[in-house]
This record gives C-alpha cells, sequence and structure tokens, in this order.
C-alpha cells in the first residue's frame, strides 16, 4: 500500500465544515465541528477560509517533544498517532506543531491528530469544493505541499487587509 497524504487547497475552501462535521462523526460518533481532527479557520469578513491538518511532516516536531513516545508515525499509513495509553496530557505535541495541527478535545481532554482514517480520510470524500484531495505521497505532492503551505501567508495578509 502508497503512502497517501492529505492535501489542502485553502482556495478552494468554501468554509462550509463538512469536513470537521464528518471527521467528528467518524471519530466521536457526535456531530460537533470542533471535535474533529481537522479544523477550518475562517476570516468571514474576508470570505477566507483555511483547513488546518496534520502535515505529516518529514521530522515531526510532536513527536520528538513526546517525553513518553505516544506519538509516532503510523507506517502503514503514514499518519502521526497519538497513543492515548501512553499520552500523559502535557500537550508538549500541541505547542510543539507549527501548523496548529495537535488538537486537545475540549470534552474529554485528550490529544487528536489526523489518523488518515485509515488511509481513506473522510474529509476528502465530503468535501464540496475539491479543497482537500488525498494523494500518494511522492515528490510532486511534497512540493504540492510546500506550495500551499507558502501560499498560507499571502492569504493570511489578505485577510488582514496587507495586501
Amino acid at each position: 500500500m502508497a503512502l497517501k497524504t492529505v492535501i489542502i487547497d485553502a482556495e478552494k475552501c468554501s468554509g462550509c465544515r463538512s469536513c470537521e462535521t464528518y471527521c467528528s462523526l467518524k471519530h466521536e460518533w457526535v456531530c460537533s465541528p470542533s471535535r474533529g481532527r481537522i479544523h477550518v479557520v475562517k476570516w468571514e469578513q474576508e470570505g477566507i477560509f483555511v483547513p488546518v491538518n496534520c502535515m505529516r511532516c518529514e521530522t515531526p516536531a510532536c513527536e520528538m517533544v513526546c517525553p513518553k513516545g505516544a506519538t509516532f508515525r503510523n507506517h502503514l499509513t503514514g499518519a502521526m498517532e497519538v497513543d492515548a495509553n501512553r499520552c500523559i496530557g502535557c500537550l508538549s505535541c500541541v505547542f510543539a506543531c507549527p501548523f496548529g495541527a495537535t488538537f486537545v478535545d475540549g470534552e474529554t481532554g485528550r490529544v487528536m491528530k489526523c489518523d488518515l482514517c485509515d488511509g481513506d480520510p473522510t474529509c476528502v470524500k465530503v468535501c464540496p469544493t475539491g479543497a482537500l484531495t488525498c494523494e500518494e505521497i511522492s515528490r510532486e505532492t511534497y512540493h504540492k505541499l510546500v506550495k500551499n503551505a507558502d501560499r498560507m501567508p499571502s492569504l493570511v495578509k489578505q485577510a488582514l487587509g496587507e495586501e
């Protein structure tokens, strides 16, 4: 099985939050966007929405700072995961993530990350605009990740009226 990752094209995101809602339904059995493993950051006045998800870094800061080894890469799917039995709730991984893609469930206090739905991401299936795609990890995919990440500062500047 080839490793895949979720590619985010923020310019296509309409802010519908289907990805958050269906993610929470799949993982938590409740329709609660705040309990999803993907989050949409929004600047409503400007109409800009940016989905935030684990980027599956080559050298993940979340994994490096975990004192108990609870954050690890699933080598079958490529996803960075959290072993709830080993996690002590120190939140080091949350603070270390440069993308803000590691979350704490407000109801349970558990640390959450995208697990790629075992290689078949629900968020991608329900995204009506195609802002989320699941692609095999390759050099081309890596360049898409970098290109999309590089566009984020300009989207933020647009939202703030600085461009």
